[in-house]
């Protein structure tokens, strides 16, 4: 089994694997760019399977399915992880078996899909909200520096901040970090 996320841009990283055969299973797909991981992440399927020996599975992935036979799989079973409609990655099963994975499998590769992708969108949403309370404080104590050091309200320095952020096309924190940091404003020079 496997665990790959879909970050931002739509590049694709491994979280997490059971064994060598599903780390190797996973690097074939995304190098061939084929296969039911690739199908379920990126197409209208949440659930895709391909099971070796199967004449359409060898058609739909000519690439892979061989290599699928040379890894010692029968079948492939990918399983789209989303939340609030929003695919945030892909689980991977993998079975050496002949007969393929049982219903019940499916039910709970299902379910535990899901589980993993609500897991992954609340740690990404807590990750945010600390990154946005670091944020916060950072251009707050930059709004303090202007304030003391031109006599500005509060309301003037950040919107002095958001218009050298907007002017110079940099980031509001970026701009707010080079005054905590340096002292300075983008564009000032050191003095003499």
């Amino acid at each position: 089994m496997s665990i790959t996320l879909l970050e931002r841009g739509g590049t694709v990283r491994p979280l997490a694997t059971t064994g060598d055969v599903a780390r190797r299973l996973d690097e074939l797909q995304w190098a061939l760019r084929e296969g039911p991981s690739v199908d379920a992440l990126h197409g209208d399927e949440p659930i895709v399977g391909l099971h070796a020996g199967c004449p359409q599975d060898a058609a739909r992935w000519p690439e892979l399915a061989p290599r699928v036979d040379a890894l010692g799989l029968c079948t492939v079973l990918a399983v789209r992880m989303a939340w609030e409609r929003k695919t945030l990655g892909v689980m991977t099963l993998g079975c050496d078996t002949g007969q393929g994975p049982a219903p019940e499998t499916i039910v709970l590769a299902t379910a535990f899909a899901a589980h993993a992708a609500a897991t992954v969108a609340l740690a990404r949403k807590a990750e945010q909200l600390e990154l946005a309370m670091v944020t916060r404080q950072e251009i707050g104590q930059a709004v303090g520096i202007l304030m003391e050091r031109y006599g500005l309200t509060a309301d003037a320095a950040f919107a002095y901040l958001r218009r050298l952020s907007q002017n110079g096309n940099v980031k509001l924190r970026d701009v707010a970090d080079q005054l905590r940091l340096t002292g300075r404003l983008p564009g000032e020079e050191w003095p003499s």
